[in-house]
């Protein structure tokens, strides 16, 4: 029994220096029920950090695409020669898979996608 050997302060600071056990124990502390040592705070970050991870992977692949789509317009003729564009083709055919494979196991991320295409534009522009 995990709860008679942690306390809630212990647990915040265990937090930035053992990650992989802090998780471990607060999984444990959840399994007994002992709600009131959980930290909560780092939790619910953690929570939220994970529903956006696939979010910022398909904003990613967005970003790919929205790049080379800029580059095939405005500077496939200085690439030079008939297969001038063809790798960022591929990349943006290899970014549309993905993103239709995230949509497949994540549906809701259909419809969070397009909000995001400001942002992924702006990430475009880095590159």
């Amino acid at each position: 029994m995990i709860t008679k050997q942690i306390d809630k302060e212990s647990l915040k600071k265990l937090y930035d220096r053992d990650f992989p056990l802090w998780a471990e124990i607060n999984l444990q502390l959840l399994r007994e029920k002992a709600y009131e040592l959980v930290d909560w705070d780092n939790l619910l970050e953690e929570i939220e950090d994970m529903s956006r991870s696939d979010l910022k992977a398909c904003i990613s692949y967005l970003a790919v695409i929205l790049e080379y789509l800029y580059k095939i317009d405005n500077f496939k003729d200085l690439a030079g020669g008939e297969t001038a564009g063809d790798s960022w083709k591929r990349s943006i055919k290899v970014a549309r898979i993905e993103i239709e494979s995230m949509f497949e196991k994540y549906p809701s991320l259909k419809t969070k996608l397009p909000e995001e295409l400001d942002y992924a534009w702006i990430e475009a522009k880095k590159d």
